[in-house]
């Protein structure tokens, strides 16, 4: 077997997971922590050599358990390492019927795709987050941050800076305030799915679950109304885009792109030298793709999702299944 049982501290294993490179928060012990909330359990498992480690978030329903690893494995998995997590997992975890999912948010690249499929992993008929996204670099020699901006995207900035809208690192977010805003957002877009994002104790336990790793920033309007708010998680070298709302009002004055601009400030401040702004889908919500674009994020692909079942005849039920309940 080349997999085993996490035993360190929750220190130990963001530790861990941050030396191999982990880009999104998802692997992070306060992911799974503020998971647990909803009933979900974390499994952790390293590989022998040291070289990977994955957290699954796990779940029973009657003989059914249920693992899902978002932004797992990391690291440099083999072929047989992850043909043995499956192993592993269904060690751990017991019961009659697996099923197991992942969302490899690691550079998408053939060979890592090829060791998925070796290993018995196989591409689900639905995804449950998309694999585009745009990254940008923050540590741009002889560059500032404006200069990577495009012109319209740089011009709305102008244009709420000149409509004193004004943001800043909120030391104290109000997850009450945070909530309304992203229910202001789901009034207005009818695709936009809240989920958590609107109830504040929800907000109140992510927040403290992440601690020191989460940046927030508000932007206001000249009487202190909070108009638009951005918050981005940081692992290592790495910020990744973790809430983002803005009212009716702070969309007519670019509050969005204010608060944008102060929070990749902030994070590469705190030592960030990539921003991964978390998902695109250039189709369906092509405005908000253009405004992630146009900050300066290019074109970046993950691996994406593979999953497993154990046994297989569950697989069509399963698989249809897990996409409309699974959540990242």
């Amino acid at each position: 077997m080349t997999w085993q049982p996490f035993v360190g501290t929750r220190v130990d294993w963001d530790g861990l997971v941050t030396r191999l490179d982990a880009r999104t928060p998802f692997q992070l012990s306060a992911w799974a922590r503020f998971r647990e909330t909803f009933g979900w359990q974390a499994r952790r498992f390293v590989s022998n050599d040291g070289h990977s480690a994955v957290q699954f978030l796990t779940r029973s329903v009657g003989p059914l358990r249920v693992a899902w690893a978002a932004g797992g494995p990391v690291g440099t998995p083999s072929s047989t390492s992850l043909r043995d997590l499956q192993v592993a997992v269904k060690h751990a975890v017991g019961g009659g019927i697996l099923y197991m999912r992942l969302a490899d948010h690691h550079p998408f690249a053939d060979t890592r795709e090829e060791l998925l499929a070796q290993a018995g992993w196989s591409r689900p008929r639905r995804d449950i987050v998309t694999n585009q996204t745009l990254v940008r670099q923050l540590a741009l020699t002889g560059s500032s941050l404006v200069d990577n901006y495009s012109s319209n995207w740089s011009r709305n900035l102008r244009r709420g800076q000149q409509r004193n809208i004004s943001a800043e690192v909120w030391a104290s977010p109000d997850p009450e305030t945070i909530a309304r805003l992203h229910r202001d957002v789901e009034t207005t877009k009818k695709s936009f799915t809240t989920d958590w994002r609107a109830q504040a104790d929800a907000l109140r336990n992510v927040i403290a679950c992440f601690g020191e790793r989460i940046v927030v920033v508000r932007a206001c309007d000249s009487a202190g109304e909070v108009l638009a708010i951005r918050a981005a998680t940081i692992l290592g070298a790495h910020a990744f885009d973790f809430l983002a709302a803005t009212s009716s009002e702070g969309r007519r004055c670019y509050a969005s792109n204010v608060a944008m601009h102060t929070l990749l400030l902030a994070v590469s401040e705190r030592g960030a030298t990539s921003y991964d702004f978390g998902g695109v889908d250039p189709t369906t919500n092509k405005g908000v793709y253009d405004f992630k674009h146009g900050a300066g994020g290019l074109d970046h692909r993950y691996v994406g999702e593979f999953e497993f079942v154990s046994p297989r005849a569950f697989k069509p039920i399963l698989s249809k299944l897990m996409a409309l309940r699974l959540s990242a």
